[in-house]
């Protein structure tokens, strides 16, 4: 009887893509925000952690891609982290029209992490200026592919400039 109670909740197509916009380094951080068609308004962020752990928190309320582990802490009071319970109601705020016209300053990026294994994310980022798609298996390696992107539009201009 109670597993008749239970409502089956189901994560809609789309709900762990997320659209980075990255604008102008300040103070040598990037920063910028991002989307998520599942969120009412944009997520600022002013650094790589911040946008790390914004997109973190995110899919820890969505509860997918499901964590693989617990995050260790400093904190020895034996307080466990309390594991949120799934929202029952996924709503959308934002149609896919109006993701698409969001853009940042310097490149923008959509993020879709597949797996939250090994404590790290896999999945795929795709340059939308470009529409390039690459894969990441790690949350570093995920850095890495925007920090590359972005120095070589910085180049890029650059290079615009001395001509």
């Amino acid at each position: 009887m109670a597993a008749a109670q239970k409502k089956l909740v189901l994560i809609p197509n789309g709900a762990t893509r997320i659209l980075v916009c990255m604008d102008a380094p300040r103070n040598a951080e990037l920063c910028g925000h991002w989307y998520n068609p599942f969120l009412p308004a944009p997520i600022e962020f002013q650094s790589v952690l911040q946008l790390l752990c914004g997109m973190e928190e995110f899919y820890n309320r969505l509860s997918f891609p499901q964590e693989a582990c617990c995050c260790r802490s400093f904190h020895r009071d034996g307080v466990q982290p309390v594991r949120q319970k799934r929202n029952r109601e996924v709503r959308r705020y934002m149609s896919d029209e109006v993701l698409k016209e969001k853009h940042g300053e310097k490149a923008t990026f959509v993020v879709q992490v597949q797996f939250r294994q090994n404590a790290s994310w896999q999945g795929t980022v795709t340059w939308a200026e470009q529409n390039e798609t690459r894969h990441f298996r790690s949350t570093l390696e995920l850095i890495k592919l925007m920090d590359e992107i972005l120095d070589e539009s910085t180049e890029q201009k650059e290079e615009k400039i001395v001509l």
